[in-house]
């Protein structure tokens, strides 16, 4: 079986993963979330019974399907794919918890994520003419969801960095349905954007 192949079967997989995750999270969550962990003890709801434990396993499915693209689209003999493993060992950082606050962590991460997306309207500006019609919308789509996704970022920093300092800690953060809704829609403009210069390449290919 060549790598196409396996590539499609892994990104398959994914997609089913992510639905059987989807669908087990609307079956228990109304349940867990008026019940206790003790109380859901012996049902079908139970934390670490069958169930959920699929559940866990099914949120494998992004990086299964990342995989599977890196493999479908890598050249014979590259192991590129091998990165796209990081995000489902990035997942299991949920189990590291430091003993004490760390602001120095939050004040990188936060330069990173700043200079990164700067990084991008930079590279922006020097790029864009080589861009056409959808292609060039689809790229200013992108932009947009990049923004969006920063925002997102300053939102999280103030939802987990102001409970910790005390000069911040009586002043109102954003609330985690805010957080959820600026995430989605950064999310989605992506896809948006991806898919116009993607419309934008077939056209052109086929003329």
């Amino acid at each position: 079986m060549n790598r196409q192949k396996i590539g499609k079967i892994l990104f398959w997989i994914g997609v089913i993963s992510m639905m059987v995750w989807l669908v087990l999270t609307i079956i228990q969550s109304p349940a867990q979330r008026v019940h206790t962990a003790e109380e859901l003890s012996g049902t079908i709801h139970a934390i670490w019974g069958p169930l959920f434990l699929i559940r866990i396993m099914g949120g494998s499915g992004p990086a299964f399907s990342l995989v599977g693209v890196l493999l479908y689209s890598g050249k014979k003999g590259s192991n590129f794919w091998l990165l796209g493993l990081l995000p489902n060992l990035l997942n299991f950082g949920q189990y590291w918890q430091p003993s004490k606050h760390i602001p120095a962590l939050f004040g990188i991460g936060g330069t990173v994520i700043l200079i990164s997306y700067f990084g991008i309207l930079w590279l922006w500006t020097r790029i864009y003419a080589a861009y056409e019609g959808l292609a060039r919308l689809g790229k200013q789509v992108q932009l947009l969801g990049y923004s969006v996704l920063v925002v997102t970022g300053l939102l999280l920093c103030m939802y987990f960095g102001n409970p910790k300092q005390m000069a911040l800690a009586a002043l109102s953060i954003p609330s985690s349905e805010l957080i959820n809704l600026t995430l989605s829609l950064g999310m989605l403009l992506l896809f948006v954007g991806h898919y116009l210069v993607a419309r934008s390449s077939k056209g052109a290919a086929a003329s």
